[in-house]
């Protein structure tokens, strides 16, 4: 895997938006899912881009499931924070569509 300046960014915005302590307030309805979906994308495709050997992938985007259920996981042990499992799903769904428009861009492209 190459650690490209975009990877490192989206791992970082990822960390820092999931494990600094919060106000206890939601942001909206719906706003704190799409947000989660939104970074976890970023991070997937963002991954998959600097992947090196396509048979890690499978591995990779388990990686990026189990960082979003992990900082789920560590969110209730945070002030102000608290674990939410469809932020976890919202994690996921993001990831599964990033895989998915990283295929399809990538088959485009050969």
């Amino acid at each position: 895997m190459k650690w490209t300046p975009l990877f490192i960014f989206s791992l970082f915005i990822v960390l820092i938006a999931t494990l600094t302590p919060g106000n206890g307030k939601i942001a909206g309805n719906y706003l704190d899912k799409v947000a989660h979906f939104l970074m976890f994308a970023f991070l997937a495709y963002q991954s998959l881009k600097a992947v090196v050997d396509t048979k890690n992938i499978p591995d990779l985007l388990l990686g990026c499931i189990l960082l979003g259920f992990l900082t789920e996981f560590l969110q209730q042990f945070i002030p102000g924070r608290n674990m939410d499992i469809y932020d976890g799903i919202a994690d996921t769904l993001g990831i599964a569509c990033a895989y998915y428009f990283y295929k399809s861009t990538k088959n485009e492209s050969n």
